[in-house]
């Protein structure tokens, strides 16, 4: 062998070297060239034994991280919350997209959706889609096929479990797939869900305060003629949330006066004689509350027509407010208040007018 490269030495110098050096030099570099090759493929191979492995198959098909030939096992899913703002006690609806952007079929895919928070749990859990089935609280899909893709629609409940509970819902969406005995399994974050402020504006008209105190003065049931003075009680109860511009107002009918007896613990109230529109306003109201509460001397007249009826004393009745966590603004309207006060305890369908 020595005998060999020796040999071959000399014929390459007489018919190369001695005429051109650059053949030498050239020889030279491409030795040079093989051993850093080499070298780096050795170094290589010492890291990860099977760097060559993967480069020699890498036009066969994709390869898993530990080097066997495999395929792709991917299900890409988007879940959309239908809301981004919800109420307490508001049924919440989630859709969801997915997407086999692997080159595997899919014996299974099992989802889990909580949330994120222990103050909150999911009830009456519902789903539809054509593959999708509920098994014990988790939604399964079966048989999907590479490139296949759908669509399914999550409803459910949901209640807190602890008095003192974050103003915001977040979602996670636990996937676990299955394949010839291959699993993965990821998890999703949906986009958070609001919770607006639990608002709550109550009226009523009394005779009598819910202490027993007389408010009243006049005839009881009302007379034909004859003024008898209430007193409209409008309190604001919020809870959560701090809320801005609180607006209030109702309307008094013919026979119904405003008296100029008012008590406002917070805000103020203006009376449009000419709409017979009464309004209360309030700046703000704080997250935990207060003593937000307005008090209106209200008088009726009967008249003949109204004999043996409850006669009506507001009407129109509607609020609304801004909910500065949410953006949203939470308005609503109420029952009309008439003569029969059902939120007097001691004179509660006592209303109907009669006559002298």
């Amino acid at each position: 062998m020595y005998k060999k490269i020796i040999n071959w030495w000399h014929r390459r110098r007489e018919r190369f070297y001695r005429r051109n050096r650059w053949h030498l030099a050239l020889d030279i570099f491409l030795v040079v060239l093989i051993l850093l090759l080499a070298g780096v493929s050795l170094r290589l191979s010492l890291y990860n034994p099977l760097v060559l492995d993967i480069l020699n198959l890498q036009n066969l098909g994709t390869t898993s991280t530990d080097g066997i030939l495999n395929n792709k096992l991917e299900l890409d899913i988007q879940a959309v919350p239908e809301k981004r703002v919800v109420k307490l006690g508001d049924r919440l609806i989630v859709k969801i997209d997915y997407h086999n952007q692997g080159n595997l079929d899919i014996d299974q895919a099992r989802l889990s959706l909580d949330f994120t928070s222990a103050a909150f749990q999911i009830k009456n859990l519902e789903v539809a889609g054509e593959k999708a089935n509920l098994e014990q609280g988790q939604i399964v899909l079966n048989d999907i096929a590479a490139g296949a893709q759908g669509s399914l629609e999550l409803g459910f409940d949901w209640l807190t479990v602890k008095s003192d509970f974050p103003r915001s819902l977040e979602l996670k969406l636990v996937t676990e797939l299955s394949s010839a005995g291959k699993k993965k399994e990821k998890e999703l974050s949906l986009s958070q869900i609001k919770i607006a402020s639990d608002l709550e504006i109550k009226a009523g008209i009394y005779y009598h305060s819910p202490q027993g105190d007389q408010l009243g003065i006049g005839p009881l049931p009302p007379v034909v003629g004859i003024p008898t003075k209430y007193w409209l009680i409008v309190k604001a109860l919020n809870s959560g949330n701090d809320l801005e511009d609180l607006v209030f107002s109702a309307r008094l009918p013919e026979g119904v006066s405003l008296s100029d007896e008012q008590s406002l613990l917070a805000g103020k109230f203006s009376y449009n004689q000419q709409s017979r529109r009464l309004i209360w306003q309030l700046d703000s109201l704080s997250a935990a509350g207060g003593d937000y509460i307005a008090n209106f001397a209200l008088t009726l007249i009967p008249s003949e027509e109204q004999v043996g009826k409850n006669a009506p004393l507001l009407y129109d009745l509607q609020y609304h407010a801004d909910d500065a966590w949410t953006g949203l603004e939470i308005s609503a309207a109420l029952s009309d208040l008439d003569s029969s006060l059902p939120d007097d305890r001691l004179n509660r369908n006592h209303g109907e007018v009669v006559a002298q």
